[in-house]
């Protein structure tokens, strides 16, 4: 479980974030939608994992968090201007795929509903198949 310092720390990073991303035009890149999800913390408080979604073309998501991770030391850069903390920390930029593993386990609940309320009949279930000849 996070501590209350973890979560403050970690809100205040994903705010100035976000100032970054909607100063610098970042928002949008590639075509593409950028969200600012979640900034989790370590324990130290000298690492933050930055989760975003990305709505757009999906083939340009890993050249988009690519680059965002190549832009990292200018965010920490920036998060040392606005944040008042000792150390800064590192950042890194994830792809949430929250989402995605929602769609296929729905899909997967779906059929399991579906098998269940429409059971195949009996006849069929105990039908023989038919015997390869030698």
């Amino acid at each position: 479980m996070k501590s209350q310092r973890q979560l403050q720390v970690g809100e205040q990073i994903k705010r100035v974030i976000a100032e970054i991303f909607l100063r610098e035009g970042l928002l949008t890149m590639m075509g593409s939608c950028i969200t600012i999800l979640e900034a989790d913390t370590s324990p130290d408080i000298k690492n933050v994992r930055v989760y975003i979604d990305i709505f757009g073309d999906a083939k340009n998501n890993q050249a988009i968090l690519q680059r965002l991770n190549k832009a990292a030391p200018y965010f920490r850069h920036e998060l040392g201007k606005r944040l008042s903390a000792r150390s800064i920390p590192e950042i890194l930029f994830i792809l949430d795929r929250t989402e995605e593993n929602a769609l296929q386990l729905e899909a997967l609940l779906e059929k399991e509903s579906d098998a269940i309320m429409n059971p195949k009949k009996p006849s069929d279930l105990l039908a023989k198949k038919p015997r390869k000849k030698k």
